[in-house]
């Protein structure tokens, strides 16, 4: 796989392949950085500890788009043999063993820069890397505004809150944003990955607030500004998924209701609204 280049492969070079961070179509990223045979990335789904990675393993694709992106902005990764290594995020096998990436640069013409040769537990590498940091999302300011894009939220989405679509306009935006508020209270907001960055979202309980474990009526991602919440949208509460699992080392660290939620939905998630669940039309 080894083309012209010498044997180091520098970080401004991966960097460079890798485009701009500051995108939603992270998984189109990844594939222009690297071709990933689907047999590499089937056999990384079976190696690491069961989870749901949806149809085509598409939300473990999008892991690694955005969990090998951080790796290699933040050095975390190491050479040797004409390749580098980085973990494949955070994933381990049953018996907490990172699981690792050999990439090399692709030796065809007008292909993607560089080819995923192994996946390994047991990596053949003179070192071996650790797994990047998860970025922490900027601290949520106690008592700020929270400002919402009522339009798109109540008028674009309103098939999502049926219940407040007789509900007077103000009400409306009361209702959720007390419902913001109660569980800011009760710290129940999840790390979030969006365009590039940490954020969160944010489960509201508009109908009933006696369970907790069970699945909120709606979600609402929230931008931190310094001194103001600026409510994007509302989403179902399965749409986050796939930019909340990006979020945390491991998957039993999501709340019960969204592990469940995506269970449900796993096998007619769509690529797109996996990519960006702030688009999805439903």
């Amino acid at each position: 796989m080894e083309g012209g280049k010498g044997m180091t492969i520098r970080q401004e070079e991966i960097l460079s392949a890798w485009g701009d961070p500051y995108t939603n179509r992270v998984v189109e990223r990844l594939n222009n950085f690297a071709f990933i045979p689907h047999e590499l990335l089937d056999k990384l789904a079976g190696m690491a500890l069961n989870e749901n990675w949806g149809v085509h393993n598409y939300v473990l694709k999008k892991y690694l788009a955005v969990q090998v992106a951080w790796s290699i902005e933040q050095g975390q990764f190491t050479q040797g043999d004409r390749q580098f290594y980085v973990t494949a995020g955070h994933l381990q096998t049953r018996y907490g063993t990172p699981i690792y990436l050999a990439f090399q640069r692709n030796r065809n013409a007008g292909r993607e820069p560089f080819y995923l040769v192994a996946v390994e537990s047991n990596m053949s590498a003179p070192t071996l890397p650790v797994p990047p940091e998860i970025p922490a999302p900027t601290a949520i300011p106690n008592g700020v505004e929270i400002v919402m894009m009522h339009d798109h939220i109540l008028d674009d989405n309103a098939d999502r809150a049926p219940f407040l679509q007789n509900t007077p306009r103000v009400a409306q935006m009361c209702a959720v944003s007390g419902a913001i508020q109660w569980s800011l209270n009760r710290r129940l907001e999840l790390p979030y990955w969006y365009y590039g960055r940490m954020s969160y979202v944010v489960p509201l309980y508009l109908s009933s607030r006696e369970d907790i474990t069970l699945a909120p009526d709606l979600i609402a991602p929230i931008q931190v500004n310094p001194q103001s919440l600026l409510v994007r949208t509302i989403l179902n509460p399965v749409m986050p998924f796939a930019n909340a699992r990006v979020a945390v080392q491991r998957h039993d660290q999501l709340p019960h209701w969204l592990l469940q939620a995506w269970k449900e939905h796993a096998a007619i998630a769509t690529e797109s609204e996996i990519e960006n669940p702030e688009d999805a039309s439903s």
